[in-house]
């Protein structure tokens, strides 16, 4: 039996009757919701997991996507609004830990900051990306971009017309993800948790311990085996990490 979708914004994959805490997902560039299905079955009995999931892919392929972080943030805020009985861990992976980011800097504005944000695969929002903005590639150009990072399946950058349906919004997840750029970020009130891969060539384990900065509330940085999309070899250590350390500031506030 799956969870009934809370908004279309976000997608649950198990009912949790009574749950303590809720951990909200938010995925890659060219990822939906499902990216985290299997993450329902890590999670804690009490622990309710939604993920995140943006216009322009899955049952919202109809709706445009968006170009930017900033315009996503008010909407994520209403979906995340029938939470505010219970604490939210936010995690996000690249694209995903700056939407992440935005809604935690958002929800701590509002007077409800998160009890963990958690980032992973992602360079911190002051630092600037070392590879160069993809917008004004060619398709073909864009095409062998997405190929060296490993995260498309092969027999779908094979597929002309599965590609063509879905480069308006992988082009928009990646102009989103150029774009995000904060040059001094004050810290946030929160804990901050920061998942790196150690083989990771798109974002260094140096540019991931830069979230340092922006934790206000206490930071651990944790390198794990894999490259750029490690979070999927390693679903059950960063689960496992997720809740040690969610556990741990939770007793602290006791």
């Amino acid at each position: 039996m799956m969870a009934p979708t809370p908004s279309p914004w976000l997608q649950g994959f198990r009912p949790v009757s009574a749950p303590r805490r809720t951990l909200v997902c938010f995925p890659y560039a060219g990822a939906g919701a499902a990216v985290f299905r299997d993450w329902a079955s890590d999670v804690r009995p009490d622990t309710e997991l939604l993920a995140v999931r943006l216009p322009g892919r899955e049952n919202r392929i109809g709706e445009p996507p968006l170009n930017r972080v900033e315009d996503a943030v008010p909407a994520l805020l209403g979906a995340l609004d029938p939470l505010e009985d219970r604490p939210l861990i936010l995690f996000g992976h690249s694209l995903g830990a700056a939407l992440a980011y935005a809604t935690a800097r958002a929800l701590v504005e509002r007077g409800r900051p998160p009890a963990l944000l958690a980032v992973s695969g992602r360079r911190a929002p002051h630092r600037t990306s070392r590879r160069p903005p993809v917008d004004g590639l060619d398709d073909a150009t864009f095409r062998a971009r997405l190929a060296a990072l490993g995260g498309t399946p092969p027999e779908v950058l094979a597929c002309d017309d599965l590609m063509e349906l879905m480069l308006p919004m992988l082009r928009a997840d990646f102009a989103m993800s150029d774009a995000f750029l904060e040059p001094d970020p004050p810290p946030l009130p929160v804990p901050a948790l920061a998942f790196a891969g150690a083989e990771d060539t798109e974002v260094m384990v140096e540019e991931v311990a830069g979230w340092e900065r922006l934790a206000g509330a206490g930071f651990t940085l944790r390198t794990l085996p894999g490259g750029h999309f490690f979070l999927h070899e390693q679903r059950a250590s960063i689960v496992s990490c997720l809740t040690e350390v969610a556990f741990r500031d939770e007793r602290k506030a006791q």
